[in-house]
């Protein structure tokens, strides 16, 4: 998202919770703009904020959802982190990703 560098700055989290449209080519309002591979985008969030991704959330837009469940288990292999459509399947997941750093 063009843009979040200055929310991440402003809103200087201990952690980073990532936001994913698998099905998306390009940033949302910037046509042109191709989106950068998640661990490109993960590494420059990391690089740029200090602070760990720690999970990642889907949003669902133009999959099916027969697709949402692989795709989740693809990101949790390939980037070593919880991932979960919130709005499909809830925030458990989510959430016990959050926990142990809620209990500092």
């Amino acid at each position: 998202y063009p843009g979040g560098l200055e929310i991440l700055a402003a809103g200087r989290p201990d952690v980073v919770v990532l936001q994913h449209a698998p099905a998306r080519k390009e940033y949302d309002g910037f046509p042109g703009y191709p989106l950068h591979p998640l661990d490109k985008q993960i590494q420059a969030i990391e690089l740029l904020s200090g602070k760990p991704v720690i999970a990642i959330t889907i949003n669902h837009e133009h999959l099916s959802e027969a697709e949402i469940p692989s795709i989740c288990e693809t990101i949790r292999q390939t980037t070593g982190r919880p991932a979960c459509d919130v709005l499909r399947d809830g925030p458990g997941e989510l959430v016990a990703a959050l926990l142990p750093y809620l209990q500092r």
